[in-house]
């Protein structure tokens, strides 16, 4: 929602605001995290290999996209966006 509504309602590209939406998610995920460990909450037996490949997908992730024409990651976006949708009204 945020990468689509900062795309429209400023002046940011989608590959902007892809990496915008990332940055702000940092602090919320850390607090979280912290949270949900205390509480013990977090699977170490399987947390580190899920932040791991995480990692490594984000990471060539990210250089992939920049090489997709950004019409193209607009509609890919929003094509997973309605299927994601979609499958949640089920």
């Amino acid at each position: 929602v945020v990468v689509p509504a900062l795309s429209l309602f400023t002046e940011m590209s989608h590959y902007k605001a892809l990496g915008t939406s990332l940055c702000a998610m940092v602090l919320p995920a850390m607090a979280g995290t912290a949270t949900h460990f205390s509480k013990g909450n977090v699977a170490m037996n399987v947390a580190p290999f899920l932040a791991s490949g995480a990692f490594v997908g984000a990471y060539f992730g990210g250089k992939l996209a920049r090489t997709i024409q950004e019409d193209r990651l607009k509609y890919g976006f929003s094509a997973l966006m309605l299927v994601l949708g979609l499958r949640a009204l089920k």
